[in-house]
């Protein structure tokens, strides 16, 4: 593959400002093939700011890089496993290129490595990669667990919590809404808010979050207060603390009518909806995550650097039940992040979670993810708590 750099050319709906609505995960992830290159991607959407600066949301690259490994595999194969490497900033104003290296091409299993590049400053104009991942694929064998079948398999099925942890665990938190609309929309940074942006604009930037709709619960009464700025509780705090996130697609009308027409249709490997989805559960799965490792050690008014090294996600079960819309109804499933930090120091923090089918109560899948976290003495001030505000606002 000869080197060359990326598009400079600043993308069309670059400007946060101007949205005020979510647009669809399937144009979010739209890519272009290279006219010369069949496995050069290039995005054609701009990625999420989650601060208030042109920094790209980290869940964008993630699933857009295995989304362009997906266009390179055989009909059949879905993303199974992923481990992606965040090497520099993103700049939400410029496209990434997607450059995919095809490992291996196996009968069941396929492997492939994907480096995404950017030709701006902030990704060092284009001479190392944005970001890398190796992500691996997995043909359904479904088939081989049916009685008679030629070489037949015993089934089996575990996880580690029963089907009714949700329910045991959260039930008081879940049942205090009845339907999904009803819980506020999920901003950034789990809560605590720049007085960069006014928090008109930063509601109108939750608003705006591409691809998913995701919604927060009140954890209040479970989560431990940690003191604000240090951990002289042992930890106490950080242990006990947990994030629940519910989401599902965004949909418009041409989203609508294009899944009904490919739903129980074999589609080329490029226009796959089951590794769409896949890689939808992939976007949700960084979304407030280190951030959320700072506020459970009380360092949420603290000034410092935090960000992502590594983030893996691996999915169970098999790849049908990774879709997101009801295949015999067409309507949209929810879903359940449930997170939490289980270890940190050394400058570093690692986010954990679970992702659960909300109504089989199955885990869909298991994420862990390797951050850098740098905290200044003293606390940062200006700083909005907006859970606080949204509790006032909805008498939580």
């Amino acid at each position: 593959m000869s080197p060359h750099k990326p598009p400079h050319k600043i993308l069309a709906d670059a400007d946060w400002t101007k949205r005020d609505k979510a647009i669809t995960f399937r144009k979010l992830m739209h890519l272009e093939r290279h006219h010369l290159m069949p496995d050069v991607f290039l995005s054609t959407s701009a990625a999420y700011p989650p601060t208030p600066t042109t920094r790209t949301y980290g869940g964008h690259v993630f699933a857009q890089a295995a989304w362009a490994a997906a266009h390179t595999v055989s009909y059949g194969l879905h993303v199974h496993s992923i481990t992606g490497w965040f090497l520099l900033l993103g700049d939400t104003r410029y496209a990434f290129e997607y450059r995919v290296r095809r490992v291996r091409d196996g009968g069941v299993y396929a492997l492939r490595i994907v480096e995404a590049y950017q030709d701006s400053k902030a990704a060092d104009d284009a001479k190392t990669p944005t970001f890398m991942a190796v992500v691996s694929f997995k043909r359904d064998e479904r088939n081989k667990h049916k009685p008679g079948a030629k070489g037949q398999r015993r089934d089996f099925e575990h996880q580690t919590l029963p089907k009714n942890w949700l329910d045991q665990e959260y039930g008081q938190l879940l049942q205090q809404k009845q339907k999904f609309e009803d819980w506020p929309v999920t901003q950034g940074m789990d809560g605590m808010w720049s007085p960069e942006l006014t928090v008109e604009e930063w509601k109108k930037r939750g608003d705006g979050y591409p691809g998913l709709e995701m919604r927060k619960v009140n954890m209040d009464g479970y989560n431990l207060k940690a003191v604000p700025g240090a951990i002289d509780d042992g930890g106490e705090a950080a242990r006990r603390w947990r994030l629940l996130l519910l989401y599902r697609l965004v949909m418009d009308a041409e989203e609508e009518r294009r899944t009904e027409e490919k739903r129980h249709k074999h589609k080329n490997g490029a226009d796959d909806v089951i590794n769409l989805h896949a890689c939808a559960h992939l976007y949700a799965s960084d979304r407030n995550s280190l951030f959320l490792a700072q506020r459970a050690l009380g360092f949420e008014r603290s000034s410092g650097q935090v960000g992502s090294l590594s983030h893996t996600v691996n999915f169970h079960g098999y790849a049908s039940e990774l879709l997101m819309i009801d295949e015999a109804t067409g309507n949209l499933k929810e879903y359940i992040q449930e997170s939490w930090t289980s270890n940190s120091g050394a400058d570093r923090v690692t986010h954990n979670s679970r992702i659960w089918d909300k109504e089989t109560r199955r885990i869909v899948a298991s994420t862990v993810q390797d951050g850098m976290m740098r905290i200044q003495p003293g606390e940062r001030k200006g700083l909005i708590d907006y859970e606080a505000m949204l509790r006032r606002e909805s008498k939580l």
